[in-house]
């Protein structure tokens, strides 16, 4: 780590931390003003870095937590431009470049990287980040944010006692109540929480067992009333009533319950899946390119950014800059990280097929 980076660590303190955008966004602003290079230039000079993104809330967080002080710390600026897999490997396929950077969940990471659509990266003149303080670092892509999908309950059905891990969700008998589960249309089919209701320990989890995963859901499906197809959809089941007990992306039922839905999250046993920052092969501004996710990396940026939208940072040293209250709702804090497992994107990347296969077979039966 840079002496300047060991300098912000030491002296931006947990005040500048909080859940409120204003307070992480001040936090981020100290931070950046001790980073900062000496001479700011503008735009003009300094080019742009183009930036694959999904959009929405999430890209929202970017732009307000990350790249408006990126851009004022250095001039360049930062193009957000949609694109879904495909569009990517078309791009770098095809030699003609048009975008610089990948910020993609694992899937399509992976897939990416198994294309050899990723530039290696030179993280040596990284100036705001020690790759060492991220969860995950491999010399084609880096860990960014981390979200979890988690056991959730209506908090006025289980007001005395709710279930602590998926063996009791699938206790209908002890824990009575209309469930919902992920349908493969929504990322994958809960094929591991399945296995570990059936006894099978986290570190065994992969490779998956499917036959015995979709054996294990035949129990709970006639216990299901949806098998949501889009996390939307799950939020809406949740804050209905319609589903009292389910599996969703703990950063939707943070949301529900900020608006006063009788919900809560049980992160025992929660399944964190990762966002990755990649530069792309042909990138035309692979230097901004690399600069940004130094920026985007760094602790003080991933603290202004991800706890706002219920993301966890990748980086270690950002819960020094965020309040233990909102540390611990993030799947990544100290405190949560423990209680869960990571998703292996590997493996379904080999087996996607079969499963969504199996998946058809199952809803018939």
């Amino acid at each position: 780590m840079s002496r300047k980076s060991k300098s912000l660590i030491t002296k931006i303190t947990k005040s500048h931390a909080g859940y409120t955008r204003r307070s992480v966004l001040a936090g981020s602003a100290a931070a950046a003003t001790l980073l900062a290079t000496p001479n700011i230039i503008s735009a003009k000079d300094a080019g742009k870095v183009y930036v694959r993104t999904s959009g929405g809330s999430y890209q929202d967080a970017l732009q307000a937590g990350t790249w408006n002080k990126f851009t004022e710390l250095t001039g360049i600026e930062v193009v957000p431009v949609p694109a879904n897999t495909a569009k990517l490997l078309a791009m770098v396929e095809s030699g003609a470049g048009g975008l610089d950077v990948a910020e993609a969940n694992a899937t399509a990471i992976v897939t990416l990287h198994s294309k050899g659509a990723l530039d290696k990266l030179d993280t040596s003149n990284f100036e705001y980040t020690d790759v060492a303080d991220l969860s995950i670092a491999t010399d084609f892509y880096l860990d960014y944010a981390t979200f979890a999908e988690a056991m959730c309950y209506n908090t006025d059905t289980y007001s005395e006692k709710h279930p602590t891990n998926w063996k009791e969700f699938w206790d209908v008998d002890t824990f009575p109540g209309s469930r919902m589960l992920q349908d493969a249309k929504a990322i994958a089919p809960n094929l591991e929480f399945a296995l570990l209701a059936d006894g099978v320990s986290v570190e065994d989890l992969y490779p998956l067992d499917i036959d015995r995963a979709f054996a294990k859901l035949l129990e709970i499906k006639p216990h299901v009333v949806k098998f949501f197809d889009s996390g939307a959809l799950g939020a809406s089941l949740l804050a209905e009533g319609t589903a009292v007990l389910g599996s969703l992306w703990t950063n939707r039922v943070l949301a529900l319950k900020k608006d006063g839905a009788p919900v809560d999250i049980e992160w025992n046993q929660n399944m964190r899946l990762h966002e990755y920052s990649a530069v792309l092969k042909n990138a035309p501004n692979r230097d901004n390119a690399l600069r940004l996710i130094d920026y985007a990396t760094s602790a003080a940026a991933q603290a202004a950014t991800l706890p706002v939208i219920g993301l966890s940072p990748a980086n270690i040293k950002a819960f020094d800059f965020i309040e233990a209250s909102v540390a611990a709702t993030l799947p990544g804090s100290p405190e949560n990280k423990p209680k869960g497992f990571d998703s292996d994107a590997g493996w379904w990347l080999q087996n996607r097929d079969a499963v969504a296969e199996r998946w058809q077979e199952f809803l018939l039966a």
